[in-house]
C-alpha cells in the first residue's frame, strides 16, 4: 500500500499523459523513466530555472 504521508496523486488529461509517456523514453536516451520520474524531473528543472532567474533579477537591482 502507498504511504499517504509521502505521495499524492494528480489527474491529467489523456493528451498530457501521452506526452509524459513520450518524454519517459526521450528525456534520458537509453533509459526508460517512469511517468512519476518524468514529472519530478520536469517540475524540479522548472523550479530551479525560476529560482535562478529570480536570483539573477534580484542581483540586477543592487
Amino acid at each position: 500500500m502507498t504511504d499517504k504521508t509521502k505521495y499524492k496523486s494528480v489527474a491529467i488529461d489523456h493528451d498530457c499523459y501521452k506526452r509524459i509517456e513520450e518524454l519517459a523514453i526521450s528525456l534520458r536516451p537509453g533509459v526508460t523513466l517512469s511517468r512519476a520520474q518524468v514529472v519530478k524531473i520536469l517540475v524540479n528543472n522548472k523550479f530551479l530555472e525560476d529560482e535562478k532567474n529570480s536570483y539573477e533579477y534580484e542581483g540586477r537591482l543592487n
